[in-house]
């Protein structure tokens, strides 16, 4: 893999996007149809910590690589191949037998392993911003997005620990699962995303006001957020008011950080291709949508709604993950030159985002049926139909960046 340059990492990111898209039309199919041949819970496992390694997880550390490697240029490499190639083939191992047993010895040793991997590479960014002293705020979010990345940690080995023992206590798993997903989410994936952005902040020469604050602020109330997924444990007044105090918070530093970057839009579009903008308009919105129903979620009557309700949950994991994390990565890569813009390209985000709408607005709508508000028949049909419209708008950005001559 020697010499590979960030194209070549990104195409294998996307590659690993198209499996993920796949495995989700594979869902789908399941609920609406009837796929016997596979365990639907062993199928689930696999495409989340599938979603988080090869797709998320690859894309991070390959953009923070070549990023950090640019700054570095002329001094001591930044060495990283080694653990992008080890990160995807050990992501494909744990999928394989995460499909096979669910949660068992061989899906835990892999997945153990390819958390190993991940924090190595953690590990190796921090001391390498160490070294370099901290210059930037994106220094300070990378750094926060780490410490989050480590602390998830513990929900995924702790559920793993239930699972593999045979442990039914179903508050400590849905506890470690919200935990997990909590300081994933909230934590490494939001704050890596904010991070490349001020790195690329920092590329036009543009400071925003009060960005060290607004970080301190979103890093300092992200832990007792995790309250939020758990008020169905009854919490102590006390609890309760931490956890409001942590999503007003929350909100009004994103939005202060917004107004900000609105400020500053004139220079930021200078020379930023319109896809780019396009997407990042989009993942604007996405965050602040994601910001606003967590604010709202404080109400305990709509929080035993948001988590009563799987369709209502899969929403807004698929808001963030997709709608928000996705489409920044993609959009940076473009912005760097990673990704190449060609006719395709534009073709197949066209069908990516309108996937990402249409399975957001039928979740939504589902969950609401569970109130009786709503009826929607063929709903999980209509879902596969979605998932499909995803996996052809994946497949088409992987293809278009293989295509010989690339045309704007």
């Amino acid at each position: 893999m020697k010499g590979k340059g960030a194209n070549f990492w990104v195409q294998i990111a996307l590659f690993n996007l198209v499996v993920v898209a796949l495995l989700g039309v594979m869902l789908r199919y399941k609920i609406a149809f009837s796929f016997p041949l596979i365990h639907q819970k062993h199928l689930l496992h696999g495409h989340s910590h599938f979603a988080f390694s090869a797709w998320v997880g690859q894309m991070i550390m390959t953009l923070l690589a070549f990023i950090l490697r640019e700054r570095n240029s002329g001094k001591e490499p930044f060495e990283f191949r080694t653990l992008l190639a080890g990160n995807t083939l050990l992501a494909f191992f744990m999928l394989f037998a995460f499909v096979y047993q669910g949660y068992g010895p061989i899906s835990i040793f892999f997945s153990t392993v390819s958390t190993a991997i991940n924090f190595l590479f953690c590990f190796r960014v921090w001391a390498f911003l160490r070294k370099t002293k901290v210059v930037s705020t994106g220094d300070y979010y990378i750094q926060a997005s780490i410490i989050f990345n480590v602390l998830s940690s513990i929900g995924t080995m702790y559920l793993a620990y239930l699972m593999s023992n045979k442990i039914n206590h179903p508050e400590k798993y849905l506890a470690s699962v919200y935990y997990y997903l909590h300081f994933q989410y909230n934590g490494y994936f939001i704050f890596s995303c904010l991070g490349l952005f001020a790195y690329f902040l920092d590329h036009l020469g543009i400071t925003l006001t009060h960005s060290r604050r607004v970080f301190w602020l979103l890093a300092g109330s992200l832990a007792p957020a995790y309250l939020l997924s758990i008020m169905w444990v009854k919490l102590p007044l006390f609890w309760y008011v931490i956890l409001v105090l942590a999503a007003i918070i929350q909100f009004g530093a994103w939005f202060y950080w917004l107004y900000q970057v609105k400020k500053k839009q004139s220079e930021i579009y200078h020379g930023v291709p319109v896809m780019v903008r396009f997407l990042w308009i989009l993942v604007a919105l996405a965050t602040s949508l994601k910001f606003g129903l967590q604010l709202l979620s404080i109400i305990p009557s709509l929080s035993e709604y948001a988590f009563g309700f799987r369709p209502v949950v899969i929403a807004y994991l698929h808001l963030v993950l997709l709608g928000v994390v996705s489409l920044f990565l993609m959009g940076f890569a473009i912005w760097k030159g990673y990704i190449q813009l060609n006719c395709l390209l534009k073709w197949a985000f066209g069908l990516f985002v309108g996937g990402i709408f249409f399975n957001e607005c039928i979740l939504m709508l589902q969950g609401m049926s569970f109130l009786n508000l709503v009826q929607i028949p063929f709903s999980n049909e209509i879902l596969f139909g979605v998932a499909v419209l995803m996996f052809l708008g994946a497949l088409g950005i992987f293809v278009s960046q293989k295509l010989k001559q690339n045309l704007i």
